[in-house]
C-alpha cells in the first residue's frame, strides 16, 4: 500500500471506478468521520449503496478487508492533524462535479434534520441562557460570524450579552469575571481552534454553564458542555459547512424570543425606537416636512 493520504488514492482511482463505486467513494471523501465511527452496513445505507460496495471499494484501494480500510480513517480521526482543506480542494478540482447543486442538496438535508437531532437540547440551552446573570458568546476564525450574529440579535432581546471579541486579543479577558451565575455560548467546529478549547475549559472550571454549538458529541467542547447543539459540517466543497451552525443559532434566538414574554417584546420595541431615532436604515420613502425643514439648505450655513 502507498503511504499517500487515502483521499489522494481515491481521487487517483476515481475515474476508473464503476458508477456504484464512485457513489461510495464520493461519500467516503465527504464523510471521513462517518467511516471511522459507523459500521459498514450503516455507512452503506447513508451512502445509498449496498454494503458489499463498501467492501469492494476497500479492496479496490488495496486494503485486505473493510476493517483495515476503516482503521485508517479511525487513526486519521484520532490524529490532531488540523485541517485537510488543501487536499479536499485538489480532489474537488479533479472530480469536476456540479458543485452548487450538490451543496444545495446537502445543506437542505442538514438543516431539515437540526430540530430532530437537537429537540431536547434546544430547550435546555434556552433555559440555561435565560437563567444566566451574564451570557458570554465565543467563536473564533470561521465560527466568529456565528458568534457575532447570535450576540447582535441577542442584544435586541436582553442587555446581559457580551461578545468576546476585544481588540488586541483581549476579548476573552472578560471571562475572568465569569462564574456559576453565568452562561457561555461557545461555537467551534473541527478543526477546533485552540483558543476556543482552552477558554471554554477556563470558564467551565469557574463553574460557568456552557452551551456548545459544535459538530460532534466527541468534540472538546461537547465533552465539557452542559448542553450541546450538534450540527453537521460535511460539505461537497473543500471547506466545512457553516450554514447549519448559523441556522442553529437563529433557531435558539427564535426560541428565546418566543419564551421571553412581554419583557422581550418591550426590549425589541425599545431597540427599534433607538434605531429609528438615529435614522439607521436606508429607506426610499420621502422624508417628512419636519425632517426636511430641520436640515440646512445647500450653500448656506447657520450662525
Amino acid at each position: 500500500m502507498t503511504a499517500a493520504p487515502l483521499s489522494d488514492r481515491i481521487v487517483r482511482q476515481f475515474d476508473s471506478l464503476t458508477p456504484q463505486l464512485r457513489e461510495a467513494a464520493r461519500f467516503v471523501l465527504d464523510h471521513p468521520q462517518d467511516v471511522a465511527l459507523l459500521s459498514m452496513r450503516e455507512l452503506a445505507r447513508r451512502a445509498g449503496v449496498p454494503p458489499v460496495t463498501m467492501l469492494r471499494l476497500a479492496r479496490q484501494l488495496d486494503f485486505p478487508d473493510y476493517a483495515a480500510f476503516r482503521q485508517v480513517h479511525a487513526a486519521a480521526w484520532r490524529k490532531p492533524s488540523g485541517s485537510d482543506f488543501a487536499s479536499r480542494a485538489e480532489g474537488l478540482q479533479k472530480r469536476g462535479e456540479r458543485l452548487p447543486e450538490r451543496m444545495e442538496q446537502a445543506l437542505a438535508s442538514q438543516v431539515s434534520h437540526l430540530t430532530a437531532r437537537n429537540a431536547d437540547a434546544f430547550t435546555t440551552a434556552a433555559e440555561t441562557i435565560e437563567r444566566a446573570r451574564r451570557v458570554y458568546v465565543l467563536g473564533f476564525r470561521s465560527c466568529f460570524g456565528v458568534a457575532f450574529q447570535f450576540a447582535y440579535v441577542y442584544g435586541l432581546l436582553r442587555d446581559n450579552g457580551l461578545l468576546l471579541d476585544g481588540a488586541g486579543g483581549t476579548g476573552t479577558d472578560a471571562l475572568r469575571q465569569a462564574g456559576p451565575q453565568d452562561a457561555l455560548l461557545a461555537i467551534s467546529l473541527e478543526p477546533y481552534t485552540r483558543a476556543a478549547v482552552e477558554q471554554t475549559a477556563f470558564a467551565v472550571q469557574r463553574g460557568t454553564a456552557m452551551v456548545a454549538i459544535t459538530d460532534s458529541e466527541l468534540s472538546p467542547l461537547a465533552r465539557q458542555a452542559k448542553v450541546s447543539l450538534i450540527v453537521p459540517t460535511e460539505s461537497p466543497s473543500f471547506f466545512h459547512a457553516l450554514t447549519p451552525a448559523f441556522a442553529t443559532a437563529e433557531m435558539l434566538l427564535g426560541l428565546l424570543a418566543a419564551r421571553g414574554g412581554a419583557k422581550v417584546a418591550d426590549a425589541i420595541r425599545n431597540a427599534e425606537g433607538q434605531l429609528a431615532s438615529f435614522d439607521t436604515y436606508w429607506t426610499d420613502r420621502p422624508k417628512s416636512k419636519t425632517q426636511v425643514k430641520s436640515q440646512p439648505k445647500p450653500g448656506k450655513s447657520r450662525s
